[in-house]
């Protein structure tokens, strides 16, 4: 800033409180200033220290009101430099700066950090999204049919799945495994590959109707143990 230029200041200032001004003043505030322009950055944080105090305004008030306008347009268009990888040191402070400066004299437009980044939602976020709204009975297709479940569990013997008699609780007292709990032996050892033979009895019983002596499913059969057919029957009904 000249001292043509701080006259200018000055003149805006005594607008508003009425000092006086001479030649010792221009050129004291120019060289307090000398590093700052006369732009409108400069005359509007003139106008901005009047707007809200009746105190003169001083060097140190034009400087800090017209970094903070500078600033309010750097953090509005969130500046972002993707840099170059053939790029110095130097080169890239220089280029940051410029960057930094272009956003400062509002070259560049307020944006959110999103179109800074040019960041999109993934698809699958889209695609949630999309489905918000949604009618409740309007229930998306499974992924896997049944008849396709039953296809993969078929060639896995030791899964769950091949354990039909899950399906009840065991009866064993040492044991009691509720509904879908693999069986446990001593120390708690679970039984992967197989049941209790009362759970196998109890779940022929629950689910299958006695070849021998008619019992439904859920009545036990006439004899102490369920019938060796009702056994055979409910495994061949669940293979």
């Amino acid at each position: 800033m000249t001292p043509a230029d701080a006259a200018e200041v000055l003149a805006l200032c005594a607008a508003f409180d009425l000092r006086t001004i001479g030649e010792a003043d221009a050129r004291a505030w120019a060289y307090a200033l000398r590093d700052i322009p006369l732009d409108d950055d400069t005359r509007q944080a003139v106008a901005d220290h009047y707007g809200v105090t009746e105190k003169r305004a001083t060097p140190a008030d034009v400087r800090r009101i017209r970094a903070r306008i500078r600033e309010a347009r750097i953090g509005a268009a969130h500046p972002i430099y993707d840099g170059n990888p053939t790029e110095t040191g130097k080169q890239f402070t220089a280029r940051r700066r410029e960057q930094l400066a272009a956003a400062a004299e509002g070259h560049l437009p307020p944006r959110s950090i999103t179109q800074a980044l040019d960041a999109a939602p993934p698809a699958a976020v889209l695609a949630l999204v999309a489905g918000v709204g949604r009618p409740v009975d309007d229930e998306p297709r499974p992924y896997i049919t049944p008849e396709q479940r039953s296809a993969l569990r078929a060639p896995l013997p030791n899964q769950r799945a091949s354990l039909p008699a899950l399906a009840v609780p065991c009866p064993v007292e040492t044991c009691r495994a509720g509904r879908r709990r693999l069986c446990k032996r001593g120390a708690g050892i679970e039984l992967r590959n197989n049941v209790h033979g009362r759970r196998r009895d109890a779940y022929a019983v629950e689910v299958t109707t006695c070849p021998d002596c008619g019992a439904a499913p859920s009545q036990h059969c006439t004899a102490p143990e369920p019938h060796p057919a009702r056994i055979r029957a409910a495994q061949e009904a669940a293979a």
